[in-house]
């Protein structure tokens, strides 16, 4: 993974850096240690699509898992991969309070706003939508730079998670400060790799 540049850099993945930063600073959230941090690695491979996903399943204090997921894909022509990489991640939100109706171990909370913040690079998220829409938010970029960023932020388990959720409103910050296991890691990385071996 790249060295990562030494200035400050903001990233407007679908264009929504402004509006998110914006709102997360007017509201000047204090980070949050997670109670827990449980990462995952799965590949996904079809005949149109191969994809990379490290995960964080991260639980708070305020009865709260986010899940995080770097997501790295290369579409298939004729069983091998072809053109750019696509890069991004995704930002979930669930209560893990129980439901009163339903024997459900959490729900999704509805959120304005997410963005991964680090002290070198900063990628605001856009709310998926229809027929995607599940809640969650996204970006994603076709610029092999600023993936590389992206990786390189992800690898080296020092990054914030900012949110602004309703009902109640109230913005988050959650501190990541946990490095993805090693061979886990390792896994994330051969997998990248594959992508790599036919251009």
């Amino acid at each position: 993974m790249s060295r990562r540049r030494q200035s400050a850099s903001i990233r407007a993945f679908g264009g929504a850096a402004a509006i998110t930063l914006a709102a997360l600073a007017s509201v000047h959230a204090q980070p949050v240690s997670p109670d827990q941090i449980a990462y995952e690695m799965k590949v996904k491979d079809d005949p149109a699509v191969k994809t990379c996903v490290l995960g964080l399943a991260i639980k708070g204090g305020a009865d709260e898992t986010v899940d995080f997921q770097l997501v790295v894909a290369r579409m298939k022509r004729a069983d091998v991969v072809a053109g750019p990489a696509v890069f991004g991640f995704t930002i979930n939100v669930h209560d893990r309070q129980p439901t009163p109706r339903r024997n459900t171990a959490s729900r999704a909370i509805e959120i304005t706003s997410a963005a991964l913040v680090s002290d070198h690079y900063t990628a605001a998220a856009r709310r998926r939508t229809d027929p995607f829409a599940d809640g969650s938010w996204v970006a994603s970029t076709l610029d092999a730079g600023d993936g590389s960023e992206l990786l390189d932020v992800a690898a080296s388990g020092k990054f914030q998670i900012a949110y602004t959720r309703t009902r109640p409103s109230a913005a988050r910050v959650v501190e990541v400060a946990s490095t993805p296991p090693r061979d886990l890691l390792l896994r994330f990385t051969g997998c990248l790799d594959g992508l790599q071996a036919t251009e």
